[in-house]
């Protein structure tokens, strides 16, 4: 299914806007702690979602769509439980001057809003469909309207699994130095995408459509933060210890 690119950004935009919208019901306090919800399930969900894929798919059901099934279930599953541990600890709503108020819920319910939907998108670029979704969204695109809330989501998973809760071990898992470094030494970190290439994969790997993607990223096409790094081409070193093939490609195992 083809969509237009600027009809499927103001869908996007319209979805958000009614989402933020209904978020700003649950006030300052509910937004603030709906926002955190939101974050840690997600951060829960793309650290655990690889091994329930790979148990999805040890069972022989051949759900090719094992990945962003497990992504989505765990992500859904996490926000519930920490919803219901915040109300439980937080049953009422804190009083805050007006203008606090207003500025407080419009903020947080957007911000749980782009958080939100950029984990969706990317569970779509993990699925199953046509190498462009939707005939339009590919590593390269970053919708909407160039917010790029996909590749958002994937820059700051990245940061934390390098940087904030960082899981140090042996190997080469930070294979530019970016993370891990301490003084004068650099210690290897377990980074959810160690080469940047994690949306090139996904690509490669979706079934339909044509196109070589990874030599056409190596050949000079720019890529996006959070996972679309040209440097994901043929000439690129050797994927890490503890990847998986999908669909022919191989993807980076995230973090445990």
């Amino acid at each position: 299914m083809s969509v237009p690119p600027a009809l499927l950004d103001t869908l996007l935009v319209a979805l958000m806007l009614f989402m933020t919208y209904v978020l700003t019901s649950e006030g300052a306090w509910g937004a603030a702690l709906m926002f955190f919800n939101v974050l840690f399930g997600g951060l829960i969900a793309f650290n655990f979602f690889e091994p329930l894929a790979n148990l999805i798919d040890s069972t022989g059901i051949g759900w090719s769509f094992s990945e962003t099934l497990a992504m989505l279930l765990i992500f859904c599953v996490s926000v519930f439980i920490l919803r219901l541990a915040t109300e439980t600890l937080a049953p009422v709503m804190v009083r805050f001057p007006n203008p606090v108020y207003h500025a407080t819920r419009l903020v947080f319910a957007f911000a749980t809003t782009v958080v939100t939907f950029g984990i969706i998108l990317v569970a779509f670029h993990a699925a199953p469909v046509h190498k462009n979704i939707f005939g339009y969204i590919n590593y390269n695109t970053k919708p909407p309207f160039g917010m790029g809330v996909d590749h958002a989501w994937l820059g700051f998973f990245q940061y934390v699994t390098g940087d904030i809760f960082a899981t140090y071990g042996s190997g080469v898992r930070d294979p530019y130095s970016t993370y891990g470094k301490t003084g004068n030494q650099v210690v290897p970190v377990n980074l959810f995408d160690p080469r940047g290439k994690w949306l090139l994969d996904k690509q490669e790997a979706r079934p339909y459509g044509e196109g070589a993607i990874l030599e056409e990223a190596s050949g000079g096409g720019e890529g996006g933060e959070g996972g679309a790094a040209p440097q994901g081409g043929p000439g690129a070193p050797p994927a890490p210890a503890g990847s998986r093939p999908i669909g022919g490609s191989v993807a980076p195992a995230a973090p445990l």
